[in-house]
């Protein structure tokens, strides 16, 4: 199949250098604000008319000064690797108790009452069937590794700790690299706690845990600050088509820790001048959606997606007076470098090659659409996966659940929700991110140009499918708790 015209290289490097100059863009900062309103103004100037949904939620915010987050033994000051997001908050003078160790297997959290509790989190590697399956048959027993996926199956539960009377506490990372461990904002998925938590690695861990087993006092400050009536804004826009009851979704999110997560606006738009230039049969919906990282403030059940959704079934349900969504396209983490961990000697380091690429398509017919156009960026790993037994990442979650055939990219190196100062190299490769967007666009043609029985039907998970990988998961956790040993 011919490809179209090269997208603008510079056009992509600029926008990323200003996404990159911002910084972390968490929801509802300044920062986030900033992106969402480049995209509403560009919207604008291409003639379409920006829609707007406005939410409104209890920000919290990281501390601003740098001892703001800290811990105080009795033998000195200890580094924290980052804050437990939307965990709580201490004051300037933090708070000042004996340290309690927890056996992470099974932790008794109430030993811990008008205490801090510290307890061990295992980064773990699992494995790639339990989180994608394949088009083709699995050719090797390779392994998934990420901090979100640890910090979100494995991590503290807040919930449990604060009901036990738990004044504070420190997770402990066992099996990563301190660099590796530095900035990330995780889990990013949880709701509002009241209790202060912080994460800790490497030397730094086993002092905590040293000076937990023998009972020492020490001072954990977590200067956060909450926000009360913080608004952020999902906006979209429609190209109409010339048969506008059929709609195809192009989707990302504006909210993120760095210049890979989230940088898919910069694609989605390269997508909405091609879509203005020229005569399509569909309706592109372009939808920059708000509170990926600030899930339970914009949906019940989800990703930030499915509120948008909700909201507006007369844009993809198809029933009567509504127009029916025939294909989606989930834009995010575009260009992402790679990174290598060596958890023996403790070191991490970025790649200057790309990160091999996590691409969803959610249906057979899908996949066999979207091979011959993707473009090979040299990561040598070209796999198209299939939505796995228990989980769909990214924002494209919401399309796969409502059986919308879709293609979705959220490459997923270990540094995506690690917060990322502006003064720090970009992790992105812009030749990379072009062949990808190229990618998009040619899909959107081809996605607009055929017709709909040619996408196939999405199936979802069966129970027992769901069931059988959930039991898997179960067993490899509670083997990765059971291996924890002391320092």
């Amino acid at each position: 199949m011919t490809h179209g015209q090269s997208v603008d290289r510079n056009l992509l490097l600029s926008g990323q250098q200003r996404l990159d100059a911002l910084g972390p863009r968490l929801t509802g900062t300044d920062a986030h604000h900033a992106v969402v309103e480049e995209v509403a103004r560009e919207f604008v100037d291409l003639g379409l008319e920006v829609h707007r949904d406005s939410h409104t939620f209890e920000r919290w915010d990281l501390p601003q000064r740098a001892d703001g987050l800290r811990i105080e033994l009795p033998t000195g000051p200890v580094p924290v690797s980052s804050a437990f997001p939307y965990s709580g908050l201490t004051g300037p003078a933090g708070i000042t108790a004996r340290l309690v160790y927890l056996n992470a297997k099974r932790p008794s959290w109430s030993k811990a009452k008008g205490a801090i509790a510290v307890i061990e989190v295992p980064h773990v590697d699992l494995p790639r069937s339990l989180l994608v399956s394949e088009w083709g048959p699995m050719v090797t027993d390779e392994t998934l590794r990420n901090p979100v996926l640890s910090a979100t199956l494995l991590g503290p539960k807040l919930e449990k700790a604060r009901k036990s009377g738990v004044l504070g506490v420190i997770a402990v990372w066992r099996g990563i690299a301190p660099d590796n461990a530095l900035g990330q904002y995780l889990p990013f998925t949880q709701p509002y706690h009241d209790i202060p938590a912080v994460w800790v690695a490497g030397d730094e861990g086993a002092q905590v845990v040293t000076a937990a087993h023998s009972g020492q006092q020490a001072t954990l400050v977590l200067d956060a600050t909450l926000h009360p009536g913080t608004t952020t804004d999902t906006v979209w826009a429609v190209s109409p088509g010339t048969s506008p009851s059929e709609t195809i979704l192009v989707i990302t999110h504006s909210d993120g820790t760095n210049g890979v997560e989230e940088n898919g606006h910069l694609g989605m738009m390269e997508l909405a001048r091609h879509a203005v230039t020229q005569p399509h049969r569909r309706s592109y919906v372009f939808v920059l959606t708000t509170g990926h990282l600030r899930i339970p403030a914009v949906s019940e059940h989800g990703q930030a997606t499915s509120t948008w959704l909700e909201a507006h079934p007369d844009m993809w349900k198809g029933e009567s007076g509504q127009a029916r969504a025939v294909a989606g396209i989930a834009i995010e983490h575009l260009g992402a470098l790679g990174d290598t961990e060596d958890t023996v000697l403790g070191t991490y380091t970025l790649d200057a090659t790309p990160e091999p690429e996590l691409l969803y398509a959610t249906s057979r017919e899908v996949h066999d659409i979207v091979a011959p156009l993707w473009r090979d960026i040299g990561s040598g790993d070209r796999r198209i996966v299939a939505p796995g037994p228990v989980i769909h990442f990214g924002e494209g979650e919401p399309l796969f659940e409502r059986k919308i055939p879709a293609v979705a990219l959220v490459t997923a190196p270990q540094y995506l929700l690690a917060l990322r100062e502006p003064d720090t190299a970009t992790h992105v490769d812009i030749d990379v991110m072009a062949q990808q967007v190229q990618s998009f666009r040619d899909l959107l043609d081809a996605l607009d140009a055929t017709d709909s029985a040619a996408f196939g039907s999405v199936v979802g998970r069966t129970v027992f499918a769901k069931f059988s990988a959930l039991l898997k998961l179960m067993q490899i956790l509670k083997k990765a708790k059971t291996a924890v040993r002391l320092y």
